[in-house]
C-alpha cells in the first residue's frame, strides 16, 4: 500500500498545479524565451489536469486493494493460520509497540474501517474522490455545470482526509528510533526462543 500511497501523494501535489490561475499568468507572462512553445504547453492545462486526476483514481484502487489484501494478510497471522513465526509476531507488543495492527482475532474489515482513524479519513477521501470523478464526466459538466462546480470543492475534505490519513499509523516503516528500541540483529539470531 505504501508504493501506491507515494503516487498518490505526489499526483495530489501535482493536481492543483494546472489550475491555478494566477501561477499560470504568472508564467505566461515571466517567459520571453521560449514564449511560443511554452505558452502552447501551458493552453494544454486542464488535459494534464485530467491525466493527474486518472492517475489518482488508478492508484487510489491499487492502494485500497493493497490495503485488503494486507488487513487479510494480518488476520490470518491473528489467528495462527500462517504458521508459528507469524503467529508468535502477531502476538508481540501489547504495549503499543505492535507489529501486526490487528490485535483481536474477533474483528473484521468493517470494524477497522469506521473505527480508526485512517479507516474513516479513508472512506471520507474515496467518497469525496468518486464524486468528482463521477460529476466531471463530460455529459454531467456539459448539462449539469454547477453538479461539477460544487462537487468539485469537495477537494478541500479530501485534502484535509489526506493529511488526517496517515495520522492512524495502521502500516508502519522501520525509524531510527525504532531500530534502537528493538534490536533487529538480536532478534534474528535468536529466532529459536520466539516461541
Amino acid at each position: 500500500a505504501r508504493a501506491p500511497a507515494a503516487c498518490l501523494n505526489f499526483n495530489c501535489m501535482l493536481i492543483l498545479l494546472p489550475v491555478c490561475r494566477n501561477l499560470l499568468s504568472f508564467m505566461r507572462g515571466s517567459c520571453g524565451c521560449c514564449r511560443r512553445t511554452l505558452r502552447r504547453q501551458l493552453d494544454r492545462n486542464l488535459s494534464f489536469h485530467k491525466l493527474v486526476a486518472y492517475m489518482i483514481a488508478l492508484h487510489t484502487v491499487i492502494h485500497i486493494i493493497a490495503h485488503l489484501f494486507n488487513f487479510e494478510r494480518f488476520m490470518d497471522c491473528q489467528l495462527d493460520e500462517k504458521g508459528p513465526l507469524n503467529a508468535a509476531l502477531s502476538k508481540v507488543g501489547n504495549n503499543g509497540s505492535y507489529v501486526n495492527p490487528i490485535r483481536t482475532p474477533r474483528t473484521n474489515p468493517t470494524i477497522m474501517a469506521f473505527t480508526t482513524v485512517a479507516g474513516l479519513s479513508g472512506i471520507a477521501i474515496t467518497l469525496a474522490l468518486i464524486l468528482m470523478i463521477t460529476s466531471s464526466t463530460e455529459i454531467i459538466r456539459r448539462s449539469y455545470f454547477e453538479v461539477f462546480w460544487y462537487t468539485h470543492h469537495l477537494f478541500v475534505i479530501f485534502f484535509a482526509g489526506l493529511v488526517i490519513h496517515g495520522i492512524g499509523r495502521i502500516v508502519r516503516g522501520q525509524t531510527e528510533s525504532s531500530l534502537k528500541q528493538h534490536n533487529a540483529t538480536y532478534c534474528k539470531d535468536k529466532y529459536a526462543e520466539w516461541g
